[in-house]
């Protein structure tokens, strides 16, 4: 009997140790195609961009020297799933993207546009300290939404548009499943007949 019982109680530690390794091995696993917050890739032109391929399991920073392509204004991301936060700090158009993360746009003459197909960013989208870029009107546009298939465009957070000179467009439909604050701007207010808003709506 005491035999036995020695032998039940080594046995424990080693069940139990294979039922913590068995549970790691799963997290592990189903973590694969998660990003690492640590890792971004910095994007200086288009050609950088587009060799990223569909699918991106990284964090993206489009640069604010970022060149596009001859005969573009912006960079063009299209058709593309970022599985990360995409941070722009020069100029970009999204059509057809999923953004598996935050989105954050900043700096002087900064510019992110939504057009054509619609996007989906599953995170936060905040615009901040942003003067734009002209695009005809009044004053630049630091965000503006041209979404006009497959439509709305969708942010599953919030929507920050904060201490921006340039203005925020969206004529076209997108919807904001979060929070929608517009506080501290200074450009001119244009058409936002196509954003409508679940949560709150904060201005000042």
């Amino acid at each position: 009997m005491r035999i036995r019982t020695i032998l039940a109680a080594a046995a424990a530690p080693a069940a139990l140790a294979a039922v913590l390794l068995g549970t790691a091995g799963h997290a592990s696993a189903a973590t694969v195609n998660q990003p690492n917050p640590n890792s971004v890739i910095v994007v200086h032109d288009q050609a950088g961009l587009d060799a990223l391929g569909g699918t991106i399991n990284k964090n993206v920073d489009i640069a604010a020297d970022a060149q596009p392509a001859a005969g573009k204004d912006t960079l063009w991301l299209q058709g593309t799933t970022i599985n990360g936060n995409l941070t722009v700090e020069g100029q970009l158009m999204m059509t057809g993207d999923t953004i598996n993360g935050n989105v954050t746009e900043s700096g002087p003459g900064s510019f992110l546009g939504l057009t054509n197909y619609a996007s989906h960013i599953t995170g936060n989208l905040t615009v901040t300290g942003s003067s734009g870029v002209y695009q005809g009107g009044p004053g630049g546009r630091a965000f503006g939404n041209w979404t006009q298939y497959n439509g709305p465009s969708q942010v599953d957070g919030n929507l920050n548009f904060i201490g921006n000179s340039g203005s925020l467009y969206s004529g076209y439909a997108m919807h904001v499943n979060g929070n929608f604050t517009y506080t501290g701007n200074t450009g001119p207010v244009l058409d936002r007949g196509g954003l409508t808003v679940s949560g709150q709506t904060v201005t000042g």
